[in-house]
């Protein structure tokens, strides 16, 4: 039941989804943890900084092995807590370290050049087709090691967004798991192949035996018990990481322009001066969080600002909610490109503690290497019409931007 005097709050109502940050200011203030009794299962959402942060921090009242949506699913790889969760995280994001990133820069500049030449030769258009959705698509599948049909890989990215995550009828996010399922299956065959012929594969056989990639990482990675990840484990984890590396990315780009261009003198002030570039990624982060919020689930009945929350309840931990907390951010529905630092290195944009999100590095170089390049080429750009948000209720960023120059 939702807490006494709460106002009416549906996350998957229209006008909510259109605008939620007035929405957010006044659940801060009337009913800061709300029952949401529309979705099955019912879940509580977060809405302060305080809260948030003792959500997304606090293991021994909350945890992430029953996912980070607010569905119950079984925990897999970076859904787990505790020691599993660390050697598993290790694992995989060996790919994504500081070292394994300034090695893709290069690919990166190049992916960002041919965009842009496909932008001048299109002239004026959508942003997120042109550029936005492309480049973390590229990046991603890269990293996984996609091969062959990455059209195909794109079509079911895209799925996975708008019909499966902002579905609420599981049967449907089930359809979309299954088909990429057998995608991954199809990319994963001539790695299992390889290995086959390996007693004991390891760390070590990534770049011999099979491809240096996040999928063969999966698939010679060891639990703590000694046992392999089962197809079911591995499967998941990647469709985690191509949520974690692909549309959170295109939301950020989309975001970030969206916002330079709707006011022109900030699309100026960073054709004048390049050092406003860092400061307006984070402002972006804090201002428009690609991912509005992550799920945890309660290990026993918890008491969170006055409200009792029962055992293995599902909550939300609103990161955009928490980033517009005037308790931590000063004006914090103005977008400001002279924000203080030690603001803007508050954000909640990609989490916090354990399982803040592992991608957070890439996707930063990825958007500054981005907007330098389209400030170089680009820099009358302007807005040519009213950009449309993302359809799946538990992300922000825009469908389309439509841009000139």
């Amino acid at each position: 039941m939702t807490p006494t005097g709460c106002p009416e709050y549906n996350p998957f109502d229209d006008a909510v989804l259109e605008d939620p940050f007035p929405t957010y200011a006044t659940m801060r203030t009337a009913c800061p943890v709300h029952r949401f009794d529309g979705h099955q299962p019912a879940f509580y959402t977060a809405f302060t900084y305080a809260d948030v942060v003792q959500v997304v921090m606090n293991r021994d009242d909350w945890t992430a092995r029953y996912g980070l949506s607010p569905r119950f699913q079984r925990g897999v790889g970076f859904n787990t807590d505790g020691p599993e969760h660390v050697k598993f995280r290790r694992a995989v994001v060996a790919g994504l370290k500081p070292r394994a990133i300034e090695a893709l820069k290069p690919e990166i500049d190049t992916l960002v050049a041919d965009l842009i030449a496909e932008m001048k030769r299109h002239g004026p258009g959508d942003f997120h087709d042109l550029f936005a959705s492309p480049l973390p698509v590229a990046v991603i599948a890269k990293l996984l090691g996609v091969t062959g049909d990455t059209d195909r890989f794109k079509e079911l990215s895209d799925a996975l967004m708008v019909e499966g995550m902002n579905s609420t009828d599981p049967a449907g996010f089930q359809q979309i798991v299954a088909e990429l399922d057998d995608y991954w299956n199809d990319q994963l065959a001539p790695r299992r192949q390889a290995l086959a012929s390996v007693d004991d594969p390891g760390l070590e056989h990534l770049g011999t035996v099979v491809p240096d990639d996040l999928m063969s990482t999966l698939l010679v990675f060891t639990a703590d018990d000694g046992r392999r990840l089962s197809d079911f484990e591995i499967t998941n984890s990647l469709m985690n990481l191509l949520l974690a590396g692909n549309e959170t990315t295109t939301s950020l780009l989309t975001n970030l322009v969206w916002r330079l261009l709707e006011e022109p003198g900030r699309w100026a002030a960073l054709v004048a001066d390049r050092s406003l570039i860092d400061t307006a990624i984070e402002e972006s982060l804090r201002f428009d969080a690609p991912v509005l919020g992550m799920f945890r689930t309660s290990l026993h009945e918890v008491e969170l600002d006055g409200v009792t929350i029962p055992a293995k309840s599902k909550i939300q931990a609103n990161y955009a909610a928490a980033n517009h907390d005037p308790d931590v951010f000063t004006a914090p529905d103005e977008f400001r490109l002279d924000r203080d630092p030690d603001e803007l290195r508050a954000h909640l944009a990609f989490g916090r503690g354990a399982h803040v999100c592992p991608g957070a590095q890439l996707s930063r170089i990825e958007t500054r290497i981005a907007i330098n390049a389209l400030l170089d080429h680009f820099p009358t750009l302007t807005l040519d019409g009213t950009p449309e948000r993302i359809a799946p209720f538990n992300f922000w960023g825009r469908r389309t931007v439509p841009v000139s120059w």
